[in-house]
């Protein structure tokens, strides 16, 4: 009887794809886990992994927890004694946001790295099911990740056959950087019923002109804020009232936290996106 007790608690081999296209097989459930991004942070308290972490990078700070977990770093430079010192089971890595030979070096040291890149909302509710899946929680994750697509699907039913919107989205002044059509922001901004006016650039975090902002002449212009409220930049704007959005003081902030931070939280951001641009169209 004790013999068969514990073969049936025995934990089942678990074969995960990343976003890269590796495949990584675990003995089981993870008990061990580093995050190197705060957006992956995030997503292991989503889905009850947070008593499994045991080191993290700087400004993983929500929830509240995670500000008491082991920083090894930050996410483009690592503490490698640190790392190792703690044991983990696996690393979960941001492939973009991660310097890919300091993962490399990870790997050489017989460390396993998930490398994730959830760059739509789809592959953002994939990541938090195969999150759930290596922490224990299979089930949690599957559930997380099926709200995560319905809220965004009921937002975009309420916001997307709205009056289109040409929106210039701005995540930094100097110098002046937006973001292009592959990046997570611009399928939101298409939930929301508008389009990005830089949609077409090849980076996916380019570098603008003021000249070209003003030719394209944008209805909106959307800047990534903090929670306490708009960059003082934002005002730079004001100096160029030909462009229509400033002419009809369409300058609006958001909460960058929510919307640049690939984590469950970025449906909160889409719809303070949708509902701050609906200012626009009254």
């Amino acid at each position: 009887m004790v013999l068969m007790a514990s073969s049936q608690l025995k934990a089942e081999p678990i074969s995960i794809i990343d976003d890269a296209g590796n495949t990584i097989t675990l003995s089981g459930p993870v008990h061990r886990i580093i995050s190197l991004a705060p957006a992956l942070t995030e997503i292991i308290y989503h889905v009850g992994g947070g008593n499994r972490l045991v080191g993290t990078v700087e400004h993983s700070d929500y929830p509240a927890a995670a500000r008491n977990i082991q920083r090894i770093g930050a996410h483009d430079r690592f503490d490698f004694e640190t790392i190792l010192a703690l044991q983990p089971d696996l690393i979960l890595a941001w492939a973009s946001g991660n310097p890919a030979n300091q993962l490399s070096r990870l790997e050489k040291l017989g460390l396993l790295v998930y490398r994730a890149e959830p760059g739509t909302l789809e592959s953002l509710a994939s990541t938090i099911q195969q999150i759930g899946k290596v922490v224990g929680n299979a089930h949690e994750g599957v559930a997380r990740s099926q709200e995560l697509l319905i809220k965004a699907n009921g937002i975009k039913q309420e916001f997307s056959h709205r009056q289109n919107l040409t929106v210039f989205y701005q995540v930094w002044h100097d110098p002046i950087i937006t973001l292009n059509g592959n990046h997570i922001v611009s399928q939101m901004l298409r939930s929301c019923g508008a389009t990005n006016l830089f949609s077409d650039l090849p980076d996916i975090a380019p570098v603008v002109s003021l000249e070209s902002v003003i030719k394209r002449n944008p209805e909106v212009i959307v800047v990534g804020g903090t929670p306490d409220g708009a960059p003082k930049w934002l005002k730079n704007w004001e100096a160029w009232g030909h462009i229509t959005a400033v002419a009809r003081g369409h300058l609006f902030s958001v909460n960058a936290d929510l919307l640049h931070r690939h984590s469950p939280r970025i449906i909160l951001g889409l719809r303070e996106l949708c509902e701050t641009l609906d200012q626009a169209r009254e």
